[in-house]
């Protein structure tokens, strides 16, 4: 099977985590080595998942693999896992909706630079439009084409009022943006060729409500 078609039959849960792996090699110095059992402690997943994982990349990771008595380095195979995240270079980002939660991850938020830069901010309300945040000026979602075509944005937040999330993502979409993190309660649809994520808070929360009624 060629290393493309293998890729496209891997899970989210694969890619998420691998994220968990990136994390937890971060806590090491670049010259340590870890193995895959030191890791599954660490994560709380099998050493087996965590090889069953990098054999999907071996291409990629062939040039750090574990060294019998050592492991992995860990420079090499964080390297290697931002390369498949495609984190290893800058990632453009727009926010579409000015309000309080566009605000919050534009001013506190954790997003790591300069993996994912944030370009722009754009909103539908007037009153908002013209405003200055971090540097970014507010703009309007109707401008949204033009700066996509004079920049290249890899990814858009949707935290616009969920009453016209739909409308501002059909407006992202058509500017060739291929990638949307929808952060509104509102299950958006978008093209085939677009890949979405869905963060519902409530939803979560009723995810979380139901482990701790177990746990009582």
């Amino acid at each position: 099977m060629k290393t493309s078609e293998k890729r496209e039959k891997i899970s989210k849960k694969t890619i998420q985590r691998l994220t968990m792996y990136l994390k937890c090699l971060e806590k090491f110095s670049p010259d340590d080595y870890i193995s895959s059992e030191e890791m599954g402690v660490l994560l709380g997943v099998t050493a087996a998942q965590i090889r069953k994982d990098f054999s999907n990349f071996i291409m990629d990771l062939d040039s750090c693999i574990g060294i019998r008595g050592k492991g992995y380095n860990v420079k090499c195979l964080y390297e290697m896992i931002e390369d498949i995240l495609g984190i290893n270079k800058q990632n453009n980002v727009i926010i579409v909706g000015a309000g309080k939660l566009g605000n919050a991850i534009l001013l506190e938020g954790d997003i790591e630079k300069p993996r994912f830069n944030i370009v722009g901010i754009f909103d539908i309300t007037k009153s908002r439009i013209g405003k200055e945040y971090k540097g970014i000026k507010i703009s309007s979602v109707s401008d949204i084409p033009k700066i996509a075509s004079e920049k290249k944005i890899d990814m858009a937040i949707i935290t616009e009022n969920k009453s016209i999330a739909q409308q501002v993502t059909d407006i992202v979409t058509q500017s060739g943006i291929k990638a949307i993190l929808n952060m509104t309660s509102l299950e958006i649809k978008v093209p085939k060729d677009v890949v979405i994520e869905h963060i519902d808070l409530n939803r979560k929360l009723q995810e979380l409500n139901y482990w701790k009624e177990k746990a009582e």
